[in-house]
């Protein structure tokens, strides 16, 4: 079993969801999951979340096995959710905390990573508030065992007031069990995460 608070650990799971939302998957993801090469996070019991996320995606691992077919749909259904012509899945966090695109929320997201010495790569064509970065900003913090209270702050001021209520959207709104998945991963996860910081070891 895995001890899931390590920071390893949480870097690695933060960095991998930030890229399902970054873009369209990786070919190699479809070629890993085709060829049963994709390993799963084992669940902590008590999390339903995160342990039905595991279950729908151990389904879609079993019943895609071409990986073109796979590959295709998974990029089709990116496209369909949060690129549109209009999107079905807003993953921004001013949509949900202001109602509107770039609010008072992506100044607050804007400022936390001017704090931290960072700034938006020059080819992401995204707001700062998208969730890809404010994971991989996660990812980044988990990095540094000096930054608990940063990661405790955005945690709490920022993904966890707008982020379960973006996957509870996704989960709904997918047509994939894939993106189903991920949602449900995602909202799991930040649960798990919470704990740790506050003090809860979790062995996965």
């Amino acid at each position: 079993m895995k001890q899931f608070g390590k920071s390893g650990e949480r870097v690695d799971f933060y960095a991998f969801l930030s890229r399902m939302f970054l873009e369209e998957p990786p070919r190699e993801l479809a070629d890993d999951i085709a060829s049963s090469k994709f390993h799963l996070f084992e669940m902590p019991a008590s999390n339903e979340d995160f342990d039905e996320g595991i279950i729908i995606l151990q389904k879609f691992m079993k019943t895609e096995k071409d990986a073109d077919k796979m590959y295709e749909s998974m990029c089709k259904e990116y496209t369909r959710l949060f690129l549109g012509p209009v999107p079905d899945v807003f993953p921004y966090e001013s949509m949900y905390i202001d109602g509107l695109m770039m609010g008072k929320s992506l100044l607050s997201v804007k400022k936390e990573y001017m704090m931290a010495g960072l700034m938006k790569a020059a080819g992401f064509h995204e707001p700062e508030d998208h969730v890809a970065m404010e994971l991989q900003f996660m990812s980044y913090l988990c990095k540094d065992g000096s930054k608990k209270r940063l990661q405790k702050d955005f945690l709490n001021n920022h993904l966890l007031k707008w982020a379960p209520g973006f996957c509870d959207e996704l989960i709904e709104k997918s047509r994939s069990d894939f993106y189903r998945s991920i949602g449900k991963l995602l909202k799991g996860f930040l649960v798990i995460d919470k704990e740790i910081l506050d003090g809860t070891d979790r062995d996965f």
